[in-house]
């Protein structure tokens, strides 16, 4: 019958928009999480010191010149290969357990994200300044 198939279409209809429900508030709450992690980023010293004083994760700032050798900062290796004060992009190279990565046409405020070896241990580089030759930024790591 047309009444019985209406209302078993419905059902299905109700149910598919009950799941949908489900499926956007994970969605919200993952979407959530993620813009909190890239949210908090220092534009400048006195922003990164206020990040320090909350506690929540683990800062090493970092002037960077460009260079044959990486700088020792927190657990990684940076070394800056190429900048554009102009266009405020930079080209760094990073050691992480002794792999190098090279991270290009970088922008400033982007933060970089990478996962260390190991664990999850999500470390963000932030760099807020560019010059001539030389990057001024943070590195963000979780607590221990």
């Amino acid at each position: 019958s047309i009444t019985g198939d209406v209302t078993s279409v419905k059902s299905n209809l109700d149910e598919t928009k009950a799941n949908l429900d489900g499926v956007n508030s994970k969605l919200d709450r993952t979407v959530g999480d993620l813009g909190v992690q890239s949210g908090l980023i220092a534009r400048n010293h006195d922003e990164l010191n206020d990040l320090k004083r909350r506690g929540e994760r683990d800062y090493a700032e970092f002037d960077l010149k460009k260079g044959k050798d990486f700088t020792r900062v927190s657990d990684l290796g940076l070394q800056l290969t190429k900048t554009d004060s102009r266009k405020q992009k930079y080209t760094v190279a990073v050691m992480v357990a002794d792999k190098k990565l090279e991270k290009k046409d970088k922008t400033a405020l982007e933060p970089l994200q990478l996962y260390m070896p190991g664990g999850h241990k999500l470390v963000e580089i932030v760099v807020w300044d560019v010059n001539k030759d030389r990057v001024v930024g943070y590195v963000s790591s979780p607590k221990l």
